[in-house]
């Protein structure tokens, strides 16, 4: 009898452990471990320094070193922690990435254990373990990989508290939904879905334990950001063209749903080519397959099983659909695990109404298939190369600046934090106006420009370039690294021009 109950467990480690090998694989060729922090992951690695040092939650990259209460501190913090061991290093933040992305595929296989068969677990674990997006972002410097481990954590801990209700579980469930909310501000979708979940079981006092806990750790931040006020992301939440904005995020969503699921498909057909025989056909399918995503993701609300994952997306989407940006959808790498339940459940619907059997499982192979090519691709081409290529001018700019430039003072630049951290030369980020520019400069004593343009897909124009066109006199290209569709330049600034109208700009966000 011992022997045959650790059968299931021995079957269920050795999944666990393929599913780890099949995702570290991956990850590990697509991390740079060596590269410098990144865009917003400059910005959290900034914050974290700053903790660090004991400097508080400030932009120690910007001259006046302004409070910061644009990114929650939760992964920050955690980056701090680790720093104060081993110093601020970029090395030891894509470890701590690398490791946090692991665990959570394997909390994401122990979380499908919870709701399927064994057999279909596994399958959705290997869809999980090569799914491009979580491949691809599991060892940088973002909040991502933190947010993804806390968030099949407090899955499991909502499955744990159904189980054993009580007010234990629903502390326990409630700090960890204010871990998430706290690293990611989309993680409150996934506490109010969590939450409302609890309640059709019945379990009132442990989702009221869960909503006090979630206060009690929330509290904090919510107080910082009132002291702050400026830049803050629930500034961003303004009713002004909220119509267009949910009609604007609704179709990119809708074409970034299935992407996320199978590799950027839609994307390649509608941003980086202009056929339109191939936008109409890639067009099509995203209608078909977010169709599919939705209906699964009603039938999983109607079965208490996979309540919580038709909740969770629901949930996202709405607060995406009223969100001001769209990060080029990473919003969506969290909720891949719980798209890839909705996408089984609204597949094997299909398969049970033709009488094809097992439908989960066969439901399950064809995520899984679908999750292979584009990683497999991606891995066999070198993409995750060729995109760390992209960032290789803007190094060079920054190499030039920590060795040669001779000129005290910051730099304006699109991306502060990113030269802050290769340079340790203190940086602001650019004004639309070319008259603020100019009254930057000249208030913060700033030395130099550097311009830099598309390192990312549909980039915005730089609005240095128009400054140096209509203050030419009063700058000289220092260096300089053209491409035939692109170029990187540093300008040093010789005699500020005066500036002309307007009132101070005082930017106390540039990378973020």
């Amino acid at each position: 009898m011992a022997v045959e109950r650790q059968r299931p467990r021995l079957r269920s480690l050795q999944a666990g452990a393929l599913i780890a090998l099949i995702a570290a694989i991956p990850a590990w060729r697509n991390t740079d471990f060596h590269s410098p922090p990144r865009f917003d992951g400059a910005g959290y690695a900034v914050l974290a320094k700053s903790l660090a040092q004991n400097q508080g939650y400030r932009e120690i990259d910007h001259p006046d070193a302004p409070r910061h209460a644009h990114f929650p501190p939760g992964y920050p913090l955690a980056l701090s922690l680790i720093w104060r061991v081993t110093g601020p290093s970029a090395l030891s933040a894509h470890v701590f990435s690398f490791a946090c992305a692991i665990a959570a595929t394997l909390a994401a296989h122990r979380w499908f254990l919870t709701i399927y068969r064994p057999r279909v677990a596994l399958l959705l674990g290997l869809a999980l373990a090569f799914n491009w997006t979580w491949q691809r972002t599991a060892g940088s410097i973002q909040s991502e990989p933190l947010f993804l481990l806390l968030e099949m954590l407090a899955l499991l801990a909502a499955g744990w508290a159904s189980r054993r209700p009580g007010l234990l579980s629903g502390l326990l469930l409630g700090a960890l939904l204010a871990a998430c909310a706290l690293t990611r501000q989309v993680g409150i979708a996934l506490a109010l879905a969590l939450v409302v979940d609890l309640l059709p079981r019945g379990l009132r006092s442990t989702a009221i334990a869960a909503c006090l806990s979630f206060g009690v750790f929330m509290t904090p931040w919510v107080l910082w950001l009132v002291s702050v006020r400026e830049h803050t992301q629930a500034s961003l939440l303004t009713p002004h063209g909220l119509p267009k904005r949910i009609l604007t995020q609704s179709l990119f969503y809708l074409q970034r749903l299935p992407d996320s699921l199978t590799g950027p498909f839609v994307e390649i057909g509608t941003v980086f080519q202009h056929r339109p025989a191939i936008t109409t056909l890639v067009n099509i399918w995203a209608v078909i397959a977010t169709s599919l995503l939705l209906l699964g993701c009603f039938r999983a609300v109607k079965a208490p099983r996979f309540r919580r994952a038709g909740l969770n997306v629901l949930a996202t989407l709405a607060l995406l659909l009223v969100w001001p940006f769209t990060e080029a959808g990473r919003f969506l790498i969290p909720v891949v695990p719980c798209l890839l339940v909705v996408a089984v459940e609204a597949l094997a619907f299909l398969a049970a109404s033709r009488n094809r059997k097992p439908p989960r499982v066969l439901a399950a192979i064809l995520m899984l298939a679908a999750a292979v090519p584009y990683s497999t691709y991606s891995l066999a081409t070198n993409r995750a190369k060729a995109q760390r290529d992209t960032h290789a001018d803007f190094d060079a700019a920054c190499g030039w600046i920590d060795r040669q430039a001779s000129n005290d003072g910051p730099v304006l630049t699109q991306h502060p934090a990113e030269l802050y951290w290769q340079t340790g030369r203190q940086a602001l980020g650019p004004a639309e106006s070319p008259a603020f520019i100019a009254r930057d400069i000249k208030h913060f004593g700033a030395a130099y420009l550097l311009i830099d343009q598309d390192r990312y897909a549909n980039a915005p124009a730089n609005p240095l370039s128009r400054y140096v066109r209509q203050s030419s006199a009063h700058v000289r290209k220092a260096w300089s690294r053209e491409h035939a569709t692109s170029s990187t330049r540093i300008y040093e600034i010789l005699n500020a021009p005066a500036p002309r109208t307007g009132a101070p700009h005082n930017p106390h966000i540039g990378e973020n």
